[in-house]
C-alpha cells in the first residue's frame, strides 16, 4: 500500500496526488544505491548540497560521529535505518510514509520518533506491527486486514 501511495507500484484503480506533492518513504529495509559511499556522502547527495549545509547529518544525532564517514556497507541495519530517517528529517516531505518505522531502533530513539511524528509539516501514514507505537498513536487509525488473495 505504501509503495502505491508513493507512486512506486502501480495498482488497479486510481490514485490521485497533487502534482507538486513531495512524498518521503521510509522503507522497511533501508537500502542505498551505492553502499561503498559513506553515510555523509549519501546524505549530502540525497538531500542536496544546500540542504546538507543547512542541516548537516552530524547535527541530527542519528549517527555517531565515527560512523558518518564509514561506507554504508559497513553500517548495521539500525544505522542504515537511522540514515534513512536522517534524509527524511533533513527535508521533511508533504506526505511521509513509514513502513515499520521502529524496526532496528533503540527504545529511546523509538520514543523520540513517536514524539517527532506529531510535529511534522505534512500528513503521515504509518504501517506498523509495533503494539507500543500503535497504542500510543494519537492520529486517525485505519486497520487493514489482509486475507487470502483470490486466484483467477
Amino acid at each position: 500500500m505504501l509503495a502505491v501511495l508513493a507512486g512506486q507500484l502501480t495498482c488497479v484503480g486510481t490514485v490521485r496526488r497533487r502534482p507538486d506533492l513531495r512524498i518521503g518513504l521510509l522503507r522497511q529495509d533501508s537500502v542505498f544505491p551505492d553502499a561503498r559511499r559513506t553515510a555523509r556522502q549519501i546524505f549530502d547527495a540525497t538531500v542536496g548540497a544546500q540542504r546538507a549545509e543547512a542541516v548537516p547529518l552530524s547535527s541530527l544525532g542519528l549517527l555517531a560521529t565515527a560512523d558518518l564517514d564509514r561506507p554504508v556497507a559497513e553500517l548495521s541495519v539500525g544505522q542504515r535505518r537511522r540514515l534513512g530517517l536522517a534524509v527524511l528529517v533533513a527535508d521533511p516531505p508533504d506526505l511521509l510514509l513509514l513502513d515499520e518505522p521502529t524496526n532496528h531502533l533503540s527504545p529511546r530513539l523509538c520514543d523520540e520518533l513517536e514524539e517527532a511524528l506529531g510535529t511534522g509539516p505534512g500528513a503521515i501514514v504509518v504501517a506498523s506491527h509495533d503494539r507500543r507505537l500503535r497504542s500510543r498513536w494519537s492520529g486517525r487509525e485505519v486497520t487493514l486486514a489482509v486475507g487470502p488473495v483470490p486466484v483467477s
